[in-house]
């Protein structure tokens, strides 16, 4: 049943008055069940069939677990149903084509269309009023509890989500696999150990840095390498740093993995302060092409795997310390 205008119009009504639509609860082993996350605790009568998305990576979350979303939102790369490489394989395996909506905030009205029975942030920064407007038209799930916005272990994301649609063997069996090519990876290159490394950006005139647990630098770590503590004590509340070009020695480490554009690695090269740091003169800039930023900048379940792949070799290459890698 697709829903009109006039319909959305008065459930927003509705819902800003606090009144919840009316929906009706499914019974069956092991439901209801009720999710803690970080705004709240959510009742979910039964599995959910229809899952909305309104993070920014839950896609690829919901396709590790085998469910096929109806609607996602887009981040970044503009892909067809906003899925990226990694992913493609395991979205037409489900053979799920989900609506795409645009745009960083969230679309309410859009989210209503969908016709939901489970709505999914927990990668967003979701406020209590839009919270509280979604929870109108299904149950929704927030980001982790116990984590700042943005910084949830992807491990607590995938537990999270899984609870929530009744998956939590397979959550499991994911993480386990994924654990077990993180350890192969580290044995079979001891080169990494204590070596000193993290992800960087570049916007706006500013290098941009972050916290030693954000995504890319947990995996870093996870390999064996180190960004320093005291990224830690830079960072502001979003859990990054920005310093003009003069400090750009922050940066001077055995390995920097930045995640930019061509053109704007292309800049950063021919800054008369790069061309003097250790980074330059011993090639230890890593220059990710966008596939390779994106899947650091997911850090899911399906990316993770994927930026293992190639990141290794890289790796060998900043930390040989051979000026022709950057």
């Amino acid at each position: 049943m697709k829903h009109s205008a006039f319909d959305r119009r008065c459930f927003l009504t509705l819902a800003a008055a606090g009144l919840a639509v009316p929906a009706i609860a499914r019974a069956s082993a092991n439901w209801p069940r009720t999710v803690p996350h970080a705004l709240s605790a959510t009742t979910i009568d039964a599995p959910p069939k229809r899952v909305v998305s309104v993070g920014l990576h839950e896609q690829d979350f919901l396709y590790a677990l085998g469910i096929a979303p109806v609607g996602v939102h887009e981040w970044f790369g503009n892909y067809p149903h906003a899925t990226w490489i990694w992913a493609e394989e395991a979205r037409k395996t489900l053979s799920a084509a989900p609506a795409v909506q645009n745009g960083f905030e969230v679309d309410i009205e859009w989210v209503y269309a969908q016709e939901p029975d489970l709505i999914v942030a927990s990668f967003f920064n979701l406020s209590q009023s839009d919270y509280r407007l979604l929870s109108g038209i299904a149950p929704v799930i927030a980001s982790p509890e116990g984590y700042p916005v943005w910084s949830a272990p992807w491990e607590a994301e995938l537990r999270l989500i899984a609870q929530a649609t009744g998956t939590e063997a397979r959550a499991e069996t994911v993480i386990a696999g994924i654990d077990e090519r993180i350890g192969k990876l580290t044995a079979a290159n001891p080169k990494f150990s204590d070596k000193t490394a993290t992800i960087g950006f570049f916007a706006e005139n500013h290098f941009v840095g972050y916290r030693t647990d954000a995504g890319g630098n947990l995996l870093l770590r996870e390999l064996g390498l180190r960004t320093p503590p005291e990224f830690d004590d830079l960072v502001q509340p979003n859990g990054q740093f920005s310093v003009s070009p003069e400090r750009i020695d922050l940066f001077e480490l055995d390995a920097v993995l930045w995640l930019v554009d061509p053109g704007t690695a292309q800049r950063i090269r021919d800054m008369p302060v790069y061309r003097e740091t250790r980074l330059a003169r011993e090639g230890r800039s890593i220059w990710a092409d966008p596939e390779l930023t994106g899947a650091l900048s997911f850090m899911s379940p399906l990316s993770i795997p994927y930026a293992l792949d190639r990141i290794a070799p890289l790796l060998h290459m900043a930390l040989d310390g051979d000026p022709a890698a950057g």
